[in-house]
């Protein structure tokens, strides 16, 4: 769907994925959106254009430009951008000939809360470094 600006997002993606109350813990509705929006980001390519897109002048970049920093085919990198735009992560823009995006922050933030705060994952310590794991044995 296009909004006013001309960006291009699909149906709207839920962040509220921070359970209410420090004891609460994540829903199934919060644990699905939150799971969706893991799967746009397994990907290295994916992580590398969030990256990239967060750090562009203007916090956007024209898909031009990201073509230049991945040695993959046009199809492939097109693709790669298209997950991120249907899961709320990125918006789509048409100028001209060329696509520019921009990173949605909410449901990246929402991710971090939940891992810092939120749900089961933040309450299991970090692992250690193996050179750590091998004191402790």
């Amino acid at each position: 769907m296009a909004t006013h600006s001309g960006h291009v997002r699909s149906k709207p993606v839920a962040v509220a994925l921070l359970p209410a109350g420090p004891a609460a813990v994540v829903t199934d509705t919060e644990a699905e959106t939150a799971a969706k929006l893991f799967k746009a980001l397994s990907d290295p390519v994916r992580i590398r254009l969030v990256s990239l897109i967060r750090r562009s002048p203007g916090g956007e970049a024209c898909f031009c430009d990201l073509a230049e920093d991945f040695a993959m085919p046009q199809p492939s990198l097109s693709h790669h951008l298209r997950v991120l735009v249907t899961a709320g992560i990125l918006t789509r823009e048409r100028r001209g000939t060329w696509s520019w995006y921009r990173l949605v922050p909410e449901p990246l933030e929402s991710l971090g809360s939940l891992l810092r705060e939120g749900g089961p994952l933040a309450d299991r310590p970090a692992p250690l470094p193996d050179e750590e794991r091998s004191k402790h044995r």
